[in-house]
């Protein structure tokens, strides 16, 4: 179990770490932006192509091409309005504050929801979080699906794909440029569809990176204070897939409210992150739950809740972490800092759960992990690593009751610092 925490420790600073370092380096940081959220965002009369997935490269060069002259001019004789880009997962997540006008829809559990608008004509999928009950209903609004992976093809679905190796990333343009040519023809082959847009949208405040925080605060200094001399309870890196095993969305919403009202600044990105767009916890007006201390140091123009990006972004949260231990000249474990994952459904959310556990952040779960085989694993993993992390990992399946476990911890530790 020693080296299963190493693995940990690889995926952390590999897979997760490695990949925003190389990702903001290649992309840029982006900035905190204002992006509509939630499927009234969605627009007739345009080519509405979605991105689902993973994978940056191959977007950037979609939205870039999309916007080209050449393309607008292409849909717009065809008779569309222009072209409009959305995101479902976290490739939308990614593009939504590095070029702006890329519309999170939802997560990866819901896509089908989004295909159910009739509102889409090209809806494209990577590597990652795609389930094949998207083909039925796309079928059935004759969108057209299209997969970007060999690694990742759906039955039915047409292929526009690097190959296992990734050799012909040098036609990476040229493969943006097809499908967005394949997205104006789907426009034309659909004309004539019902489309149904649910009247809801909101405005999501997005983008706040470790650099976003410390050019607004002049430092991390203000932040750190405000931590230690409890006007912020504490904070909670909120993300981690949906789990069919929940009432969806509904679990994570009752952790941050609960949160909220004492106090605890949340930090959130990937699939999780959606529910709290999409309701406005993103938004200024989200004030309003929170505690007076928490709303007195967030205004005029702050949210409670601070977006950082997609999944791999959990390193600009423990980077914000890391920001205030600094200053504080304390280690993690001492701090009030916590992880939550309330609806985490697959290996992934393991894996970033390791990654704030080792550096001695507490992780919370409303859904078991699947370590039921051995008792002996099991005490590992929740209240072993203890003595050698300075952090455990606590089940409630009732996420009321885990949000007072996290605010009762925070407490605690409030006590030491």
């Amino acid at each position: 179990m020693r080296q299963y925490l190493r693995c940990g420790l690889a995926f952390a600073f590999s897979g997760v770490v490695g990949a925003n370092i190389a990702t903001d380096c290649l992309f840029g940081v982006g900035d905190r932006a204002t992006s509509k959220v939630n499927l009234g965002a969605l627009e007739k009369g345009y080519v509405n192509i979605a991105v689902h997935g993973r994978l940056p490269l191959l977007v950037s060069q979609i939205v870039e091409v999309g916007r080209s002259e050449e393309m607008v001019a292409l849909a717009r004789s065809k008779g569309a309005k222009g072209i409009r880009f959305y995101g479902i997962c976290c490739s939308g997540l990614a593009a939504m504050y590095r070029y702006g006008g890329v519309i999170p829809l939802s997560n990866a559990l819901s896509a089908e929801l989004v295909l159910g608008t009739g509102a889409l004509d090209l809806w494209g999928a990577d590597v990652q979080d795609v389930f094949p009950a998207v083909m039925d209903v796309a079928k059935r609004f004759k969108t057209t699906v299209i997969t970007t992976s060999a690694s990742a093809r759906l039955p039915g679905a047409e292929r526009f794909e690097y190959d296992r190796k990734h050799s012909n990333v040098a036609e990476t343009k040229a493969l943006a440029e097809k499908i967005v040519r394949r997205g104006v023809e789907s426009f034309v082959n659909r004309r004539g569809l019902t489309v149904y847009i649910p009247p809801y949208e909101v405005e999501a405040e997005v983008g706040f990176s470790v650099e976003y925080v410390a050019k607004r605060f002049g430092s991390f200094r203000p932040l750190a204070e405000a931590i230690r001399d409890g006007r912020i309870l504490g904070v909670v890196n909120m993300v981690g897939c949906n789990n069919p095993k929940v009432l969806y969305e509904k679990t994570i919403i009752d952790v941050a409210d609960v949160l909220l009202e004492n106090g605890v600044l949340i930090l959130t990105n990937g699939c999780a992150s959606f529910p709290l767009m999409k309701l406005g916890y993103c938004n200024v007006s989200a004030l309003s739950r929170t505690n007076e201390s928490l709303r007195e140091f967030l205004s005029p123009d702050l949210p409670p809740v601070w977006h950082v990006g997609e999944r791999v972004d959990n390193a600009r949260s423990s980077g914000i972490f890391a920001g205030v231990a600094n200053l504080l000249k304390k280690r993690f474990s001492a701090l009030p800092f916590a992880f939550a994952s309330p609806e985490w459904g697959n290996e992934k959310g393991i894996g970033a759960s390791l990654g704030f556990r080792l550096l001695g952040v507490n992780s919370y779960r409303c859904v078991e992990a699947q370590i039921h085989g051995s008792r002996k694993v099991i005490e590992f993993l929740k209240e072993g690593t203890k003595a050698t992390l300075g952090s455990a990992m606590y089940v409630d399946v009732d996420p009321v009751a885990l949000g007072r476990k996290i605010v009762d911890d925070l407490k605690a530790k409030r006590k030491k610092l």
